[in-house]
């Protein structure tokens, strides 16, 4: 009773005009950092920083955590309409958004990514909310062996629902991993694969990763075809939305199973990547239409 109290108490305290004009301008600010490929959410923040430091506590604790999640559903708009992830954990987003935005549907699919994450996300405040006692004590239990159970079934669904042959999958995800293991190890400091580089210290970033595998090939194969980049147009209307949202109870078990699996393995933690593919490999093994 005492967190729910807590939280009716925030609610009271969002609920004013100058408090709901800040979230607007965050989420947009948010969304633009998202669209960026590279920047992240973390990075946004990190950026927009200094537009704080004038105003009281509340209002820059309530701007900036609407700059991080309008940068989460951000990163979804250029994996949608160009095939290009805006963040790291937008890739599984890419696998059918961007086919859905080739046949007219960008619309659609943008509207299910982010009324999807408006769920996802109040699943995990209210999760966090209620139980964050006891979610911090069982995350600090949590070590090497149990990083590593997540880890490898997050891979052993990689490879029983990919798309390509499995053998096909084992070998990419074991060239992920070599590239991976560039840089300094975190636990003994030894240098692996830097090969005298100091640029190779800190490893190949993910985000850098993915951005040169999806976007580059995505730029270049429509530069050859077209002569240009063109993503697909979107159009957002009234009648859309609501269409979408009618049909989104159907998929009901597909949302709470997402909920479930990026709140436990951001919780364990395993981080939203893990979650994003996983949850993809899941709803696609028990969808109807594979």
């Amino acid at each position: 009773m005492e967190a729910f109290s807590l939280l009716m108490h925030g609610f009271v305290v969002l609920l004013t005009w100058k408090t709901l004009a800040l979230m607007l301008v965050g989420l947009v600010l948010g969304i633009f950092v998202g669209v960026l490929p590279g920047l992240g959410g973390p990075n946004g923040v990190a950026i927009l920083l200094p537009l704080t430091f004038s105003m009281d506590p509340t209002s820059a604790i309530v701007m900036l955590s609407c700059i991080y999640w309008g940068a989460l559903f951000g990163g979804a708009i250029t994996s949608i309409l160009f095939n290009i992830p805006g963040e790291a954990w937008s890739v599984a987003t890419t696998f059918d958004g961007y086919p859905m935005a080739q046949q007219g549907k960008a619309a659609e699919a943008l509207t299910a990514a982010f009324t999807s994450s408006f769920i996802g996300s109040l699943f995990a405040v209210l999760l966090i909310t209620f139980l964050a006692p006891s979610i911090a004590s069982f995350a600090l239990k949590f070590g090497p062996p149990e990083f590593f159970a997540v880890y490898m079934l997050t891979f052993c669904s990689f490879v029983g629902l990919g798309r390509e042959a499995k053998h096909k999958t084992i070998i990419s995800m074991a060239f992920g991993l070599l590239i991976a293991g560039i840089g300094m190890d975190t636990v003994s400091g030894t240098l692996r694969m830097t090969f005298g580089s100091n640029d190779l210290l800190r490893g190949v970033n993910f985000l850098v990763a993915v951005i040169g595998l999806f976007g580059i090939s995505e730029i270049l194969l429509t530069m050859e075809e077209r002569l240009a980049l063109r993503g697909h147009a979107a159009r957002i209307s009234l009648r859309v939305v609501w269409s979408v949202w009618r049909d989104l109870p159907k998929y009901w078990a597909t949302l709470l199973r997402s909920s479930i699996i990026g709140s436990w393995l951001g919780i364990t933690p395993g981080g939203a990547i893990a979650a994003s593919f996983m949850g993809y490999n899941l709803a696609k093994r028990f969808s109807k239409d594979k």
